[in-house]
């Protein structure tokens, strides 16, 4: 996944739990990672038989897996008439606010548990989470799976004082048995659930995931069809699987990262808000600032007048929440949430950590208007 947000070094877990695996990355000379991946996998449940051909249903790739056959997203493979799946191991996990993961309208100011894998069904030349979500494709030094039980993440994450648990960083739907795993036991303990996808995912593995995970953060990560194109997908299974999951009953965010020569047309961004509109009016639509990283380390950082430009055509076309990170300055005010009635600010942000929280309950303390999300 690509957006995990630009702010300062993230706090490893590792302490928090005694006898609990480090987080940090282990310092090895090499790994054959392929392998040490391969070796974790268990038999998933996500695939389909269809025209004699068995077909991998965690992602709208819907690959064809024959044994030995590896899927585009580097992790899944056919192994004895089935499929395998990533399971029982992490790649990090750090406690830090729940606004990091670009969901505001989830218990704000509570603090998450956030672990992620390896692999991806997409190749984002910007991807903040290169290292993991890329590993297989660039052969990076230095990693390698650190063995994990639910039991011990969930734990770590009460230990913590955390009221989420949210998997990310690599694209989670392609290791759902093991999100899933992670996640009933997460639920069954108090804990809210969230994934933070890329959205090229299929009905089954929403439905798969719905009744463990209560939230389905999206990078919708253009607006035509050359930009999928670019990256290894396809915009039409994205925008579908934000459709589906709000009709399933998840919480749905979207994230628009805004990346200089690429998705930066401001006709082209209206005509995505128009379309969330359709789905759904009080869907939180995030307009982050691109910043150097990756492949894309030699173009300029996003500036935020178009996305401020976008996101006042956004409100007027009718979207009630639209919010513009990773800037600076005065622009950082459109972090904050304001009340779609009264228009008072009831959550104040900075650097997506929440700094005042002015809600009752779910409530605008000024007009009584609920806000819609997940909050206590």
């Amino acid at each position: 996944m690509e957006e995990e947000g630009d702010q300062e070094e993230l706090i490893p877990a590792s302490s928090l739990a005694r006898g609990a695996p480090s987080a940090r990355r282990p310092r090895i000379a090499s790994v054959d990672l392929s392998a040490a991946l391969s070796r974790l996998a268990v038999p998933g449940e996500l695939h389909e038989r269809r025209d004699g051909h068995l077909r991998c249903t965690a992602c709208a790739h819907r690959c064809v897996l024959t044994d030995g056959r590896v899927g585009a997203c580097g992790v899944r493979e056919g192994r004895d008439g089935g499929v395998v799946a990533p399971f029982g191991y992490i790649a990090r996990r750090y406690v830090r606010a729940v606004e990091t993961n670009t969901i505001y309208h989830v218990e704000p100011g509570s603090k998450s548990l956030t672990f992620g894998m390896y692999g991806c069904d997409l190749r984002c030349p910007y991807c903040h989470n290169w290292r993991l979500s890329q590993a297989l494709r660039e052969d990076v030094a230095g990693e390698a799976p650190i063995p994990m039980t639910a039991e011990a993440l969930v734990d770590e994450a009460l230990l913590a004082g955390c009221r989420v648990v949210c998997a990310a960083y690599n694209e989670p739907m392609i290791a759902a048995e093991w999100v899933r795993a992670v996640f009933e036991i997460a639920k069954a303990r108090g804990l809210r659930t969230m994934v933070v996808s890329d959205g090229n995912t299929t009905p089954e593995a929403l439905a798969y995931l719905r009744p463990s995970t209560d939230v389905f953060r999206v990078d919708l990560k253009g607006f035509a069809p050359e930009h999928y194109k670019a990256l290894g997908g396809r915009i039409e299974p994205v925008l579908e699987a934000i459709a589906e999951a709000r009709r399933l009953g998840y919480w749905v965010e979207v994230v628009t990262l805004v990346v200089p020569g690429f998705n930066d047309d401001a006709a082209g961004l209206r005509g995505l808000a128009k379309k969330l509109v359709a789905i759904d009016p009080a869907l939180p639509w995030h307009l982050n600032a691109f910043q150097p990283r990756y492949k894309m380390a030699d173009r300029p950082a996003m500036h935020p007048e178009l996305l401020v430009s976008v996101a006042g055509s956004a409100f007027a076309r009718g979207l009630s929440f639209v919010y513009v990170g990773n800037v600076t300055g005065t622009f950082q005010e459109l972090e904050h949430t304001r009340c779609p009635r009264c228009h008072v600010t009831v959550v104040e942000r900075k650097n997506f950590t929440t700094t005042e929280n002015r809600l009752d309950g779910d409530a605008c303390r000024g007009c009584g208007e609920r806000i819609p999300g997940l909050f206590s």
